[in-house]
């Protein structure tokens, strides 16, 4: 069975106080054989040197053992601090490891316990967001007008039902800067968002005429900022109307 380092140290402690009391009951058993002062003195002086020598070896070895044991313990925990900070939160913690050492161990629970309730609610938190996503992107899907949201490089996050029937090269695995459009039409509806998000400015009703066909595009977008007002992207609605001759 495993031994914790508190009786560890108890124990070396012990063999310690064991190595003091051997040492006088060997130099009272002297003292009492003895039969003349000069040979006392020389067994003494003999049983001093042995115990002396054999002492200081034992409490270098104490010295040293006790915070190596401490460290390495102390080390393991920080292991598994430092995994679940920078979010590993799949770690197999085996307390049992711990089991004869009541101090870490109830540390080692008590970190068995939080991670327990991070994964769960991180759990929580993933399924809320896609809850919440699903539902987002239904709304939109409803919505008439061609939705289209971008990042700040032009890649293409999500597009709607209508814009996908109005462009259907349009998909979430393109950037708007790589499309190559045949009518000048749409090559003019795309040069106005990619201006939009190049000078991170916001539309008002931007109008966009199809010279050929005389429909027309109004186009309305605002650009998406992080906490810095750095722009991060864009979202573009079009209202798209089309000659009904």
């Amino acid at each position: 069975m495993k031994k914790s380092l508190k009786y560890k140290y108890h124990l070396l402690v012990s063999i310690l106080f064991g190595i003091i009391a051997l040492q006088t009951i060997i130099m009272l058993f002297v003292i009492s054989q003895s039969k003349d002062l000069l040979s006392l003195a020389s067994d003494i002086h003999s049983v001093i040197i042995i115990f002396v020598f054999i002492l200081f070896v034992y409490i270098v070895v104490i010295y040293n053992y006790i915070p190596f044991k401490l460290q390495k313990a102390i080390r393991q925990i920080e292991q598994l601090v430092e995994h679940i900070s920078t979010g590993n939160y799949q770690i197999d913690i085996d307390s049992s490891m711990y089991d004869q050492d009541k101090d870490f161990q109830s540390l080692i629970l008590s970190l068995e316990k939080m991670l327990g309730i991070i994964v769960r609610f991180d759990q929580a938190k993933a399924d809320k967001i896609y809850e919440h996503h699903q539902r987002i992107q239904l709304l939109i899907n409803l919505i008439p007008e061609a939705v289209l949201i971008t990042g700040s490089n032009g890649d293409i996050v999500y597009c709607n039902d209508s814009l996908r029937a109005e462009f259907p090269n349009l998909t979430e695995m393109v950037n708007l800067n790589e499309l190559i459009w045949k009518k000048d039409y749409h090559t003019r509806i795309f040069a106005v968002v990619l201006d939009s998000l190049r000078y991170g400015k916001n539309l008002y009703n931007v109008s966009v005429d199809d010279l050929v066909y005389l429909g027309k595009t109004v186009i309305n977008g605002s650009i998406i900022r992080n906490r810095k007002g750095l722009s991060t992207g864009a979202v573009f609605v079009m209202n798209i109307t089309k000659n009904e001759k």
